[in-house]
């Protein structure tokens, strides 16, 4: 019954991102790591998550900007060579807290900081601080955010190109806890098949809605339930390290 809850949370999650790009991958992670070991969650975590956003790369296909790419994956092969030479997987505690506490962090951040990914070194940033963050709580969407907020992006330019680079996080996470994992005793083969139609549908029934949303209820929707999600996890987070 556990598989089968988690396979509804990754087909309603990934709806969730399909409107707002944001907020769908933090939920699920978090719903992952209740029932999951930290290896486990990231890994079926990754398989969704490549499939969703994968799924948006192509229904967003002409409005991706590739310049970025580049320099990105540049700054997420950095992280991924430092994870392997550390050998390091974090605690739930440590993973709860920090999926909770990226948002307020970036709220916290001064907006003269925000930077503009279409910049390369600032794609090149965005892509040791987003990865870095997807390697250690399973999600970057809050962190990623910070790049977009000075670009001159429009609302399907970000759904495209956070989907791409998304991806590419997705997958080297993915890649890198399935060396602690033994995939075949620790979860069953049909739970990674199902996920994978699961976070596509939802994709394409966010992108059917999504047209149907005006850019200010998007980004004031987006806020909401971010913040919402993030109260909890942390108090989930204090609750794995102290209780």
């Amino acid at each position: 019954m556990t598989y089968f809850l988690l396979v509804l949370a990754t087909l309603i999650t990934s709806l969730i991102s399909g409107v707002l790009s944001m907020a769908g991958g933090s939920i699920l992670m978090g719903i992952f790591g209740f029932f999951l070991s930290v290896p486990a969650a990231m890994v079926l975590h990754g398989v969704s998550q490549t499939a969703s956003n994968g799924s948006r790369v192509w229904l967003y296909r002409r409005h991706v900007q590739w310049d970025v790419l580049i320099p990105y994956t540049g700054g997420a092969l950095v992280i991924l060579l430092l994870f392997m030479l550390l050998n390091f997987v974090p605690s739930k505690g440590i993973m709860f807290l920090l999926i909770g506490s990226f948002p307020f962090l970036a709220l916290a951040i001064p907006k003269k900081f925000a930077m503009d990914i279409c910049r390369k070194p600032v794609a090149f940033l965005a892509g040791i601080l987003v990865t870095g963050a997807q390697m250690l709580a399973g999600v970057s969407g809050p962190v990623l955010d910070l790049f977009y907020v000075k670009s001159s992006l429009t609302r399907h330019q970000i759904l495209g190109t956070k989907a791409i680079t998304q991806t590419l996080g997705h997958v080297i996470k993915l890649g890198y806890y399935a060396m602690f994992l033994d995939l075949s005793v620790s979860l069953p083969n049909w739970l990674f098949a199902a996920v994978i139609p699961a976070a596509i549908l939802g994709n394409t029934l966010g992108k059917i809605l999504v047209e149907k949303l005006h850019d200010h209820h998007f980004k004031r929707i987006g806020s909401a339930v971010i913040l919402t999600v993030s109260a909890v996890y942390i108090f989930t987070g204090l609750q794995e390290l102290f209780g």
